[in-house]
């Protein structure tokens, strides 16, 4: 595989979200027309946004594994993202952040990737690099994503307590899929889902100008 630019990989979450989008349109012009149940569109919203999580967790693991190994990879014009290992295969860097018997690799909630990008390049950039609210941002997807999968009484209670706070909702609104379809403003319209996608995206697009960002701490000091 070819060195690319890390701004290929922000381009290609940008076309699966806007996939997404285009179908959650059309879920609630279904809606709209009569011609979809709240409950169908509900599920539809959760089967979204599981998705999105599932893009959002193959971005990051593009282009840590594309920065992890060497010249085959994500290209990067930082003089200070280096891999503390040299790394000249896509499988044997998955064979190392996996460990051994795991066939996948868990980017989320944000903190474990830090913590590998920690282990695997110095100051752990540039995964480290992104702000708290970008951070808190994928955590709180994170325990969206929990809430669908697993509808346990943990998961839905750390959704209530770090999604919900003491926003006053209607009951509906206060699950997972209400939520999502929930307003987030009126004009123009948006519903929550559309504006978490918007800003994943934004987090996306920033993570990857930084790994462009020629020499940036270098320069800057």
């Amino acid at each position: 595989m070819p060195s690319q630019p890390s701004s290929f990989l922000a381009d290609k979450l940008a076309r699966q979200f806007r996939l997404l989008e285009r179908t959650r349109a059309n879920i609630d012009t279904l809606v709209a027309g009569g011609l979809l149940t709240d409950d169908a569109a509900d599920r539809m919203y959760e089967a979204l946004f599981l998705s999105a999580h599932v893009a959002i967790e193959g971005f990051i693991e593009e282009l840590f594994l594309g920065l992890l190994v060497s010249n085959r990879g994500v290209r990067s014009s930082r003089g200070d993202i280096k891999p503390r290992i040299e790394v000249r295969s896509h499988r044997i860097a998955r064979e190392l952040i996996t460990g051994a018997g795991r066939k996948y690799i868990d980017w989320l909630p944000y903190d474990r990737t830090v913590d590998l990008a920690k282990l695997f390049f110095r100051g752990g950039r540039p995964f480290d690099d992104l702000t708290q609210t970008q951070k808190q941002l994928l955590s709180r997807g994170h325990i969206i994503r929990n809430a669908i999968a697993h509808r346990s009484r943990y998961s839905l209670g750390q959704f209530e307590r770090h999604v919900i706070f003491s926003t006053p909702l209607p009951p509906r609104e206060r699950q997972p899929a209400g939520y999502l379809r929930g307003l987030f403003r009126a004009s123009p319209a948006q519903t929550r889902f559309s504006n978490l996608l918007a800003q994943l995206l934004l987090g996306a697009r920033d993570l990857a100008r930084q790994v462009e960002w020629r020499n940036a701490r270098i320069d800057a000091a």
